[in-house]
């Protein structure tokens, strides 16, 4: 059985104004956790951090970690950084003419990274593969991650840090009530997808005991480490809830995959083979 992982952050975009303060902690957390406490092994962890996740390098490691997989492997693939919508390519998206994209560093609107690209690297992945895939960025077509910092007194504030695709004239304004989540297509394909926060709601860059994080990223391995990495993906992402409600977080993480997989402990090995239905 072979456990691969893919962890891409990026704090630095480009434009300065874009860039964020928690997502390279964000890598460095899970990077620790899935060592430490899952087994995996650093010649099988790649990380792409900042300049270094580009489009081209985040689709060839994503080949990579899907590449030769069989029955048994447990397979992860972490983003933390922006998030954003462009108007739909190929006519699939009916409800809201809009694809999901990540923001990699080089982001091109006119040939980014889509949720269909996601899909299609995927689709072929053999049953019996544990494929997770942890995002924490925003989903809403803003492409807001907001952003916490403290201030001198003890007070905090919210700076909003946008990655807004350039006006479209077909794209019209977004219904929010429609919009998906970047990775959804990859669960029919038998991909376990946790999403940072409701397709209508942004992911928090937060001021967490001193330094900066993904609010997410952060209370979900909080609330592994208070589980002893031993538990369902559908019990923590109940818990993660119960931690960012407490914490005075909006955001509600999102669980999506087949039924039989999310009763199973995280980044286990399915027992059987699972229906995608």
């Amino acid at each position: 059985m072979a456990k691969k992982a893919l962890l891409v952050g990026l704090n630095h975009y480009p434009d300065p104004i874009n860039s964020l303060r928690g997502c390279l902690n964000d890598v460095s957390q899970v990077h620790a956790l899935i060592r430490s406490r899952f087994g995996f092994f650093e010649k099988d962890i790649v990380t792409l951090t900042d300049a270094r996740a580009t489009t081209r390098s985040i689709v060839n490691q994503l080949h990579w970690l899907v590449g030769g997989a069989s029955a048994g492997d447990v397979l992860l693939f972490h983003y933390s950084g922006h998030g954003s919508q462009v108007d739909d390519a190929d006519g699939d998206e009916t409800d809201d003419r809009l694809d999901e994209i990540l923001c990699p560093y080089d982001l091109d609107w006119d040939d980014p990274f889509t949720d269909d690209d996601l899909y299609a690297i995927v689709k072929d992945l053999p049953a019996g593969v544990n494929l997770t895939v942890l995002l924490d960025c925003c989903h809403s077509g803003t492409g807001l991650r907001l952003l916490e910092r403290e201030s001198v007194d003890g007070e905090t504030w919210t700076i909003p840090r946008f990655l807004e695709a350039p006006r479209r004239p077909r794209a019209g304004r977004l219904r929010l009530q429609t919009l998906r989540r970047f990775g959804v297509r990859a669960t029919e394909r038998g991909a376990i997808l946790i999403a940072g926060c409701r397709s209508d709601q942004v992911a928090a860059d937060a001021f967490i005991e001193r330094d900066y994080h993904g609010a997410f990223t952060y209370y979900l391995c909080k609330a592994l480490e208070e589980s002893h990495c031993a538990v369902s993906y559908a019990a923590v992402i109940q818990r993660v809830r119960r931690l960012l409600a407490e914490h005075g977080y909006d955001q509600v993480p999102q669980l999506e995959g087949p039924p039989a997989l999310l009763r199973r402990e995280v980044f286990a090995a399915p027992l059987e083979e699972v229906s995608l239905s």
